[in-house]
């Protein structure tokens, strides 16, 4: 009877491993594809296009990777250490003193070089906002459908704390704010008489609120179990 028991626990033990090594192979994906998704979009944006809503764009992705790198390391925990959630996310305090400085950053270079475009405008080039864009919405869709794949496990990992919520939710949030520039950098090719020097920058001051909120809100417990 007890030798039935551990053999059950032993095929217990083994799918728990196979589940959590999946979710962390998956969450090292996503981290992978934003980080590439985000610095494309970003140079892109910065160099080719002169776009500020585009590099505000790339920037809110750029915040999710302390999210996504707390979400692979405490699979990984739980993988090698044969911790709980719970004990593994005795470390979310770095990683969100990380998301603070990312979401800090971003928002003080955005909102700098916002109001100096503003100031004095800059010639956008509306094909390469596009094309950066284009590049940041397409990580995005990716990294949704990394989530969901997730979500589809019903692993209990990810319903024992709230940072998967968290990241999903700021992932479509990033996902919204892309195709709002997605929206106006065609709008601008469509339109060439269109004011995009003044709209790109107005753009980006809301992705800067865009940033603001969705970071405070992550941040206002000073944890996410």
């Amino acid at each position: 009877m007890s030798h039935g028991h551990d053999h059950h626990g032993v095929i217990q033990d083994h799918t728990h491993a196979e589940r959590c090594m999946y979710e962390y192979h998956n969450y090292r994906y996503l981290f992978v594809v934003s980080f590439v998704g985000a610095i494309a979009e970003f140079f892109i944006a910065l160099v080719l296009a002169h776009s500020v809503s585009a590099q505000a764009d790339a920037i809110h992705a750029l915040t999710h990777l302390a999210l996504y790198a707390l979400a692979c390391f405490v699979s990984r925990q739980i993988i090698t250490c044969r911790m709980d959630p719970h004990q593994a996310y005795h470390y979310h305090e770095k990683f969100l003193k990380l998301y603070a400085l990312f979401v800090f950053i971003g928002l003080a270079w955005v909102s700098y070089t916002s109001i100096i475009k503003l100031w004095s405008p800059e010639i956008v080039i509306s094909g390469y906002m596009l094309l950066g864009v284009s590049i940041g919405l397409f990580a995005n869709i990716i990294a949704l459908k990394i989530l969901n794949d997730i979500s589809k496990k019903q692993h209990e990992v990810i319903h024992k704390h709230t940072a998967y919520a968290w990241i999903r939710l700021d992932t479509w949030g990033d996902f919204a704010f892309s195709v709002i520039v997605l929206i106006t950098s065609l709008a601008s090719l469509a339109f060439p008489l269109m004011p995009i020097r003044v709209i790109d920058p107005v753009i980006s001051l809301i992705g800067v609120a865009w940033i603001a909120l969705s970071g405070a809100q992550i941040l206002k417990g000073k944890k996410i179990i």
